[in-house]
């Protein structure tokens, strides 16, 4: 980890602001009265604060760089996550809509399985899963969710607003999904993604579709309705529209 070369590019006002703010903490109450671990948060959050470490790092490269094992920086992660956005439900639930956006999905029968580096992500995540009647697992890796297909729709459903259900349906209609219940649809429509662009049958993909997830769950969670009608539409035949 190159500390100079990244202290060179730092503003002078911003290193001076965070160099106090880290010392007046540092100093409360007392000289030396701060357990360990506040110090190495404090220490880590400097670090991010100014650029040394990336804030959306991964797991990965901060072992590497603070040569740390995967749960300690993993925990420090999620330590310094919760005191900030822990009390936040919108927040939290906006990383959960980012994490269905950008992770990588795997299919595994009805089962989705994303993988979210995340730990406090992966936390509201699961939470979200249990407030809706479901469960979720990650005990074969901490950094995998594996959820049924019916859990990963309720949860999509739940961090949406309840106004936008309807039109959010209605343009995966339009698009050439088969016509049901709002949960149905939203439903049919993953197992249609999940088969088509993220399952067993990728290598069977009709030319011209984008084979990332996230051109398709970007739209659907965001509920940008003529972004769904445009690009979901590659998903289902023009037979199946007519029927």
């Amino acid at each position: 980890m190159d500390i100079e070369g990244a202290l060179a590019d730092v503003d002078e006002a911003d290193l001076r602001a965070e160099t106090i703010a880290f010392l007046q903490n540092f100093m409360a109450p007392a000289f030396g009265a701060l357990p360990k671990r506040e110090i190495e948060l404090g220490v880590f959050d400097l670090l991010r604060n100014l650029g040394i470490l990336q804030t959306e790092a991964t797991i990965y490269s901060l072992m590497t760089d603070l040569k740390v094992t995967r749960t300690k920086a993993s925990q420090l992660i999620f330590d310094l996550e919760i005191r900030r956005h822990g009390s936040d439900r919108a927040r939290l639930d906006d990383l959960v809509k980012q994490a269905l956006i950008e992770t990588k999905f795997a299919k595994d029968g009805d089962y989705f399985v994303m993988e979210i580096e995340n730990p406090l992500t992966i936390a509201h995540m699961r939470q979200r899963i249990r407030e809706v009647g479901h469960f979720s697992d990650t005990s074969f890796n901490s950094s995998l969710v594996r959820a049924p297909l019916s859990a990963v729709t309720d949860l999509m459903l739940s961090i949406i607003p309840d106004d936008q259900h309807q039109a959010i349906k209605a343009a995966l209609v339009d698009a050439g999904a088969p016509d049901n219940s709002v949960k149905a649809v939203v439903k049919g429509a993953l197992k249609t993604l999940g088969s088509k662009v993220i399952g067993e049958a990728a290598d069977q993909v009709a030319e011209g579709i984008v084979n990332r997830s996230a051109d398709f769950l970007g739209p659907l969670v965001n509920a940008g309705i003529e972004q769904i009608r445009d690009r979901w539409s590659a998903l289902y035949p023009a037979d199946d529209a007519e029927n």
